[in-house]
């Protein structure tokens, strides 16, 4: 059992897109990022998180992936992968998520040491047959990681 949990948010609005011609609009605003996507695409949000390797004197583990999003009905989160430097050390697949995820969490397996910085990757996905933009809006408020010592 750990002694101690750290957790550390970044806002959505420090969101950078893997591939942006594949959005309509990205729009940071105070209380989240808006992401507006393209009819049939899909593409990669990421989210550098500050990484604590070690608090006082101790090797921190990466407990789990803290994700506060909402999407419209013709968005979805299909994916959430966590990397430590170049190391995937967690993936959700198949996940499909749409509606309101405001407290959701994905665990790290093994909750590995932290090694060399934490990046959040969330695969988001947009209908073909969307009756408009407004219908594939994605909103992350934040994202986190949870680091047990």
């Amino acid at each position: 059992m750990p002694d101690s949990t750290f957790i550390s948010w970044v806002h959505g609005a420090s969101m950078q897109a893997e591939y942006p011609n594949r959005l309509t609009s990205v729009r940071p605003t105070g209380p989240f990022v808006r992401i507006e996507g393209s009819a049939g695409q899909n593409t990669w949000v990421h989210f550098p998180v500050a990484t604590p390797a070690v608090v006082d004197g101790t090797s921190m583990r990466v407990g789990a992936a803290l994700v506060s999003f909402r999407t419209r009905p013709h968005a979805s989160v299909h994916e959430i992968v966590v990397y430590d430097g170049e190391s995937r050390i967690a993936e959700h697949e198949g996940l499909n998520l749409h509606g309101d995820h405001l407290d959701a969490r994905f665990n790290v397996p093994g909750n590995p040491e932290a090694q060399r910085g934490i990046n959040i990757a969330i695969g988001i996905m947009f209908d073909d047959d969307a009756p408009n933009v407004r219908a594939m809006q994605i909103e992350i408020i934040g994202v986190g990681v949870e680091f047990l010592g």
